[in-house]
């Protein structure tokens, strides 16, 4: 516990550090770009620090738009994502509903699509078109188990879709750092808090998912009812968004409360949230994929039959950090050194094959 409470103090301070630089940096966001290369600090360091914000601010074609305006701009570009889907309404019935249930239901409608059409085409072509080359006989996922999921998920989507939609209010308020245009900030400034963003979110979610493991009341009420699919023939691309939908949100929930103190264009923010729908499909599907350092299906299928390995998001940086990751090929070797496969001879037991033992055979029994 002091190890893990030491590391993450550590790597917070330093995140803290490194935004702050970033900001020092890149701003500001408002007043005309020559306020923003007039940094006055004296000797060498205090001018190289001046060049680097004339830099940014070179590319910052729009950095002195005034807060309003951006705000008008957010707000009209909600407007038009949800015309991409309200056009389906009648105008008469359209013209009735509050903006806000607009965006609700068109996060709703394309989290649906997103989650069957996806889903659809990963199952058709996991396990009708390569099936009996990625499968071993009777270990792909009945119908009524795939079912099941397509149920519990459908449940939950209108409850997962207030998450944007509460995210989509907030910046439109000017209550995020969210900006609307690329130039607001410049290309480079773009891509430096593009990837500070991902870091607060895999941080952010892989505490979220541990905690909804390490925690026993959370695991027992909301997490549990994902772990019921803990062997091969359980777990499917539909398993992805088979959550209890406060579980879902929860785990979610980084990519939002990142937005209150790292600046970040909007639309890459609502792109890459509706993209875990299908990294979830991905992760799910038992298949390791193999690419380092992608926390992928391999891995994810181990955190589904150990219970206590594997918590990140996309990449494996984060367990590796708090020695929780474990790799497909460690635990190869661990099963086979297990199941004393014969001496002197190199056992490769496949992660998918070896879930059923792994996990216990009890339905949804907690790992220590």
């Amino acid at each position: 516990m002091a190890r893990t409470l030491a590391i993450t103090v550590k790597f917070i301070l330093a995140f803290s550090v490194v935004l702050a630089c970033s900001d020092l940096l890149t701003k500001p966001l408002e007043g005309t770009q020559a306020e923003s290369s007039t940094l006055l600090l004296a000797g060498p360091p205090g001018a190289l620090i001046s060049r680097v914000r004339q830099w940014f601010s070179s590319y910052a074609t729009m950095a002195d738009m005034p807060t309003e305006e951006r705000l008008r701009l957010l707000k009209e570009e909600n407007v038009w994502k949800n015309n991409l889907v309200m056009w389906m309404f009648p105008d008469g019935v359209r013209d009735q509903i509050p903006h806000f249930w607009q965006t609700w239901i068109r996060c709703w409608i394309l989290c649906a699509a997103v989650y069957y059409i996806i889903g659809g085409l990963w199952c058709y072509y996991t396990y009708f078109c390569f099936g009996d080359k990625l499968f071993a006989p009777g270990t792909i996922p009945a119908a009524k188990e795939v079912l099941k999921q397509i149920r519990v998920s459908s449940i939950a989507m209108p409850l997962y879709s207030m998450l944007p939609a509460l995210t989509e209010a907030a910046a439109e308020r000017g209550w995020t750092r969210a900006y609307p245009r690329v130039e607001n900030v410049g290309l480079p400034a773009y891509v430096l808090y593009f990837f500070i963003y991902m870091v607060s979110v895999e941080f952010g979610v892989y505490w979220m998912h541990r905690g909804l493991h390490d925690v026993t009341w959370l695991y027992k009420y909301l997490h549990f009812e994902h772990h019921i699919y803990n062997k091969e023939h359980t777990l499917s691309p539909f398993a992805g968004l088979a959550f209890n939908p406060i579980d879902g949100i929860i785990q979610a929930i980084p990519y939002t409360y990142t937005l209150f103190f790292c600046p970040m264009h909007f639309l890459t923010h609502e792109i890459l949230l509706f993209a875990t729908g299908v990294w979830t499909t991905n992760i799910h599907d038992v298949i390791h994929g193999g690419v380092w350092p992608v926390m992928g299906a391999g891995y994810h299928t181990i955190h589904h039959t150990t219970y206590k390995h594997n918590y990140g998001h996309y990449f494996v940086f984060i367990d590796w950090l708090y020695g929780t990751m474990l790799t497909p090929e460690q635990h190869d070797a661990d099963m086979a050194a297990k199941t004393g496969a014969g001496s002197g001879k190199v056992a490769t037991v496949s992660a998918t094959a070896t879930i059923a033992e792994t996990a216990g055979g009890a339905r949804g029994k907690k790992v220590q």
